[in-house]
């Protein structure tokens, strides 16, 4: 079943002489429960990728609909929402907040909208992260992986569609590294849950059951290892 399709995408940033186009004509379709990674050199456009994919910024040219929603068509105050509830971003920085606990820096999708939390699902995500021991803690009391696997529980907490990473691993030693794309992997496996991981690591990338390669803002390779 298609979760994701993009037709045509262009981003044009400039004017003039002086434009540069960060992408140029992408087309893409990612099924769901597929996971898979963006790959490419520093200027590929593996990030404005991902920011237009997750609603954060706009195509100058092209369409994007995520789970049968076009992003285009949103206005602000609704794609903002549309991110909350559908899209789960995590980012190389973690974006805790640093005076609330672990616990409340992963409820905060759910409190903007004053819902309740699915006690069950909520205990799913913590324990297969690792985090049941640190939900009372301030983010200045974890380790950095520690930091990002709470990164990744807000993001899930609402059961998003779709989660898109952006180096979630590029602040890590090889040891966390592995452990965040250790509960990545599983999020995909046991909760079915849809990711586009973006990277430079070729190991991270070896992890992903996709890898699509860009260069000059165009897809270079789309390789389907399983």
């Amino acid at each position: 079943m298609e979760l994701l399709r993009c037709e045509g995408v262009r981003k044009v940033y400039g004017s003039g002489n002086s434009q540069t186009a960060a992408l140029n004509g992408i087309d893409l379709t990612v099924e769901k429960g597929e996971f898979t990674a963006i790959v490419g050199a520093s200027g590929s456009g593996k990030s404005t990728l991902l920011h237009i994919l997750g609603g954060v910024d706009k195509p100058t040219e092209g369409k994007v609909w995520v789970d049968g929603t076009e992003l285009r068509k949103l206005n602000r105050t609704e794609a903002a929402i549309f991110r909350r509830r559908k899209v789960g971003l995590v980012y190389q920085f973690y974006n805790l907040i640093p005076t609330l606990t672990v616990k409340k820096n992963i409820l905060i999708p759910l409190a903007l909208d004053r819902k309740k939390p699915n006690q069950e699902y909520f205990d799913t995500i913590v324990a297969a992260l690792g985090l049941s021991d640190k939900l009372e803690a301030l983010p200045s009391q974890l380790s950095g992986g520690e930091q990002q696997r709470a990164a990744i529980a807000r993001s899930l907490v609402y059961r998003p569609a779709l989660l898109l990473a952006d180096e979630p691993t590029g602040n890590l030693d090889q040891k966390n590294s592995k452990e965040v794309v250790d509960m990545l992997k599983l999020s995909n496996r046991n909760l079915g849950q849809t990711i586009l991981l973006i990277t430079h690591d070729e190991r991270v990338a070896l992890e992903a059951d996709r890898i699509i390669t860009l260069e000059d803002g165009r897809i270079l390779s789309d390789d389907r290892r399983r």
